[in-house]
């Protein structure tokens, strides 16, 4: 019995890590601190939405309070045209999103796998196209759109964001096919696939990463677009980013009605992100090019 507790404690223990533990210690608390200082402002948002009026101006902020729920019943449960709003931006930015991917795909993969006259020069316009800033489009818009009848409607807000998210798109989509090689294509062509099949078939399935990013992308864009819909759409064809900002008077915001609609917009693209979260990391970390 002796022998062997004199054994045991012959044995060598073995040795901490200490810059491990400091290491993975300063990792969990940096990643804390990132979750709490993201997380605070939709928390502080969607406590202010439950607020009365005093409670939301009151010094020091007030954290314990009796919720109310008169913004939400105001500006969205009793308002009739809250449906139609959100109904707007659900339909411009689904058909958005499906018209800009489904063209960038094809654009950027002709650009990617195409070497013609000017395809270096057409790929470096399309990138400077989305540099230009919105603001400077809307005249050209408003007149064009005026002359075609497509003043408040959701076709003409869609044509809007769809040119608007095209260059982007598709210099995204660009990098995404530069990064396949192009022996696969090769194999499927030697196999009787057409350039179209080899597309279809072979390119766009290797691409659904960068595919689901940008669309995601683009989804949120035209979610969230406030300068176009305020110009080109009226009573009819209004969307959420502008009813929100109905909110916002010449006197006075009303600010737990403000925080109750940006709540309810939130939500689709919180949702989104999570259903394809895997997809938008693996379609980020991909579209890094060479050359």
């Amino acid at each position: 019995m002796a022998s062997t507790r004199a054994a045991a404690s012959a044995r060598p223990r073995p040795e901490v890590d200490v810059g491990g533990v400091i290491w993975t210690v300063v990792k969990y608390a940096t990643a804390i601190m990132i979750v709490l200082v993201t997380a605070l402002p939709l928390v502080w948002m969607l406590m202010t939405s439950f607020k009365v009026e005093a409670d939301i101006f009151r010094t020091p902020p007030v954290i314990l309070f009796p919720p109310t729920t008169q913004a939400w019943q105001r500006t969205i449960f009793d308002n009739d045209q809250f449906l139609r709003y959100f109904a707007n931006s659900a339909l411009v930015s689904v058909s958005v999103t499906f018209l800009t991917v489904s063209a960038s795909s094809l654009a950027a993969y002709a650009l990617a796998r195409y070497d013609f006259a000017g395809s270096r020069l057409l790929a470096l316009g399309i990138l400077s196209a989305r540099l230009v800033p919105g603001a400077t489009m809307i005249i050209p818009y408003f007149v064009l759109f005026r002359w075609l009848r497509l003043i408040d409607t959701i076709p003409g807000l869609t044509l809007a964001y769809v040119g608007f998210s095209l260059p982007f798109a598709c210099w995204l989509m660009y990098g995404f096919f530069l990064e396949i090689p192009g022996d696969v294509e090769d194999s499927a062509r030697v196999d009787g696939c057409s350039d179209l099949q080899t597309f279809w078939h072979v390119s766009l399935p290797l691409t659904l990463p960068g595919l689901g990013t940008t669309a995601i992308l683009v989804f949120i864009g035209a979610w969230n677009e406030f300068l176009f819909s305020l110009v080109l759409a009226g009573r009819e064809a209004k969307t959420l980013p502008v009813y929100l900002a109905s909110s916002v008077t010449e006197h006075y915001v009303r600010w737990g009605d403000l925080f109750a609609v940006a709540a309810v917009m939130i939500v689709p693209m919180v949702l989104l992100t999570i259903l394809v979260q895997k997809s938008l990391v693996r379609g980020l970390t991909a579209g890094a090019v060479k050359g």
